[in-house]
C-alpha cells in the first residue's frame, strides 16, 4: 500500500506535466451557440424555411425550429429558446407588454388581403355576426376581427369568440360549431376552396396594417451580429426568388408544408406584399406611429392594457448592411 502510494506521488507530477503539454497543444475552445431561428409556419416565413431545407443557412450556425401555431412562436421567444422569429406587429406590441426584450430587424411582408373574416353562407355582412360565434386564434386573429367589428359599430363583446387553432377551423365550420372564423394564410385559402365561406371583411381594408416583422433578442443583437446580418442577406434573396412568380428550389417543400396545390400558391402570394429594401427602410421608419395606432385599437379591443413609452425596439442598422 505504502509502495503504490509511493509510485502515485512520482508519477503524479508527471502526469500534471503531460496534461499541460496536451492542453498546450489543443487550446480550448469555448463552441459558439447555433442562432435559433422560429419563423412559424406561414407563407411569410418561407423565405427561412426554405433556406434551411437546402442548407443555404448552415447547420453549423443555425437552427431552425418549425412551429406551426403562431402562439407557440411567441412562447418559445419569450421564454427564450428561441434568439430570432417571424411575428405580426400586433404580436409584437404584446410581446412588449410582457416585458420580452427584442429587436425589429426588418419588415419582411404586408397583408393586403391575406387575412380575413370568413363567415359561412347566410351571414352577408359585418352586423351578421353580432352574437354569433367567432372562431380566432388570440396571436393571429384578434386585431383583424376587433377592426372589422368596429368598422361596423360593434365590439369584441357583441360576438362570441372561440379560440381555436386554424387547422381546426375547417371542420369547425363544416361542422356548423361556429358561424364565422378569422384566417390567415395559408388557412384562408384552404378554408375558401369549398366554397363554404366567404370573406366579409379582408386586411386590405385595415388603416392600420398587417405587418410581418423579423425580430431578434436583444442578446442575440449583442451577441451574433454577423450572423444576423448574414440572416437578413439569405431572407432577401430567398424571398425574391418566391415572390418572382415562377418556380424555385423547395416549391415542393412549400407546397407540402402549406397544405396549397401549385395553382393556389401564387394568388396567396399576391395577398401578402413582399418589401423590398427600399419599402423596409421606409416602413421601418414608420414604425413607432403605426405601433401607436395599433396600440389604441388593441386597448378598446382589450388586448392591450396600456401603451408601452420606451424607445429603441427597432434597429435599423442590420438591414442597412445586405447589399441590395
Amino acid at each position: 500500500m505504502k509502495k503504490s502510494k509511493a509510485l502515485l506521488q512520482r508519477f503524479l507530477p508527471l502526469l500534471g506535466a503531460a496534461l499541460l503539454l496536451a492542453a498546450s497543444f489543443f487550446p480550448y475552445r469555448e463552441q459558439k451557440t447555433r442562432l435559433r431561428i422560429a419563423p412559424g409556419v406561414w407563407p411569410p416565413a418561407e423565405a427561412l424555411l426554405v433556406a434551411s431545407d437546402l442548407q443555404i443557412l448552415p447547420p453549423s450556425r443555425f437552427q431552425t425550429i418549425e412551429m406551426p401555431w403562431s402562439s407557440a412562436v411567441v412562447r418559445a421567444f419569450g421564454s427564450g429558446a428561441a434568439d430570432v422569429a417571424v411575428v405580426t406587429l400586433d404580436s409584437l406590441l404584446r410581446m412588449r407588454e410582457a416585458g420580452q426584450k427584442l429587436k425589429v430587424l426588418m419588415v419582411l411582408s404586408r397583408s393586403t388581403g391575406g387575412d380575413a373574416v370568413l363567415a359561412r353562407p347566410g351571414i352577408q355582412r359585418l352586423e351578421d355576426l353580432k352574437g354569433k360565434r367567432v372562431a380566432v386564434e388570440r396571436s393571429a386573429g384578434s386585431y383583424l376581427l376587433a377592426s372589422a367589428l368596429e368598422s361596423a359599430g360593434m365590439r369584441m363583446e357583441d360576438v362570441e369568440s372561440v379560440p381555436m387553432f386554424q387547422s381546426e377551423m375547417e371542420t369547425a365550420m363544416q361542422g356548423g360549431q361556429v358561424d364565422a372564423a378569422v384566417a390567415t394564410e395559408p388557412w384562408l385559402t384552404i378554408l375558401s376552396r369549398q366554397g363554404a365561406a366567404h370573406s366579409v371583411y379582408d386586411s386590405s381594408q385595415l388603416k392600420v396594417p398587417i405587418l410581418y416583422l423579423l425580430v431578434a433578442s436583444e442578446q442575440a443583437c449583442a451577441s451574433s451580429r454577423q450572423d444576423l446580418v448574414s440572416l437578413l442577406k439569405v431572407q432577401e434573396e430567398m424571398a425574391g426568388k418566391i415572390w418572382a412568380g415562377r418556380p424555385f428550389p423547395g416549391m415542393d417543400a412549400v407546397l407540402r408544408r402549406e397544405n396549397l396545390k401549385e395553382t393556389e400558391l401564387p394568388a396567396c402570394l399576391v395577398r401578402l406584399h413582399h418589401l423590398d429594401k427600399a419599402e423596409n427602410e421606409r416602413v421601418l421608419k414608420e414604425l413607432p406611429e403605426l405601433a401607436l395606432q395599433m396600440e389604441d385599437l388593441m386597448i378598446r379591443g382589450g388586448m392591450l392594457k396600456t401603451k408601452r413609452t420606451d424607445s429603441g425596439w427597432i434597429d435599423e442598422s442590420f438591414a442597412k448592411e445586405v447589399p441590395r
